[in-house]
């Protein structure tokens, strides 16, 4: 049975054919890819296209966006197995098509972080996904994905306290952490 929805762990109908392909890819051109390319698509489309709409403001912005994202996969796909982690090269490939047409807050949102820090917190907080799968969609286990949160969360709030209030956290952070018993 194959995994076909944005959240991993929900299963499919046992059958796979063309139709599962209709949304990102032309069924004729399909042919040509792997299996195992369709199967990570299938796997992906729902959480990529979320993503696209977050980004892009719009159904079909992030339909396209999603689309353009898994078509650059298909001729990197090769490239993406041999990589430490398939699913994070297509996360990357996505998050650049999002980036030229994300909406104002967003744009405002990468201003202050960096792109998989933004991506996180969109993720995690406009999609609604849990750790674990904002992780699996960005190729990182849960653990490196909360990390990947938390800085983006502090990045905010660092920038967010006035220079003279920023010192001070910084220090009371270097105190504590100075207390702190050795092991």
């Amino acid at each position: 049975m194959l995994m076909c929805s944005s959240l991993p762990g929900l299963r499919a109908g046992s059958e796979f054919g063309d139709r599962h392909l209709a949304p990102w890819v032309d069924p004729s051109a399909a042919r040509r890819f792997p299996v195992s390319y369709a199967v990570f698509c299938c796997d992906r489309w729902t959480v990529y296209l979320r993503f696209g709409t977050a980004a892009a403001g719009s159904v079909r912005g992030g339909t396209g966006i999603a689309r353009a994202a898994l078509r650059d996969l298909a001729e990197e796909w090769e490239r993406a197995l041999r990589s430490s982690s398939p699913a994070a090269h297509a996360w990357g490939l996505l998050s650049r098509r999002a980036s030229e047409r994300r909406t104002a807050s967003l744009r405002g949102l990468h201003h202050l972080l960096g792109r998989d820090e933004a991506d996180a917190l969109v993720l995690r907080y406009k999609l609604g996904l849990s750790s674990f799968q904002a992780g699996d969609a960005m190729g990182l286990p849960e653990v490196d994905f909360e990390l990947l949160r938390h800085r983006a969360l502090r990045e905010i709030c660092l920038r967010r306290i006035p220079d003279e209030t920023v010192d001070v956290s910084r220090s009371m952070m270097v105190k504590s952490a100075a207390e702190m018993p050795s092991k």
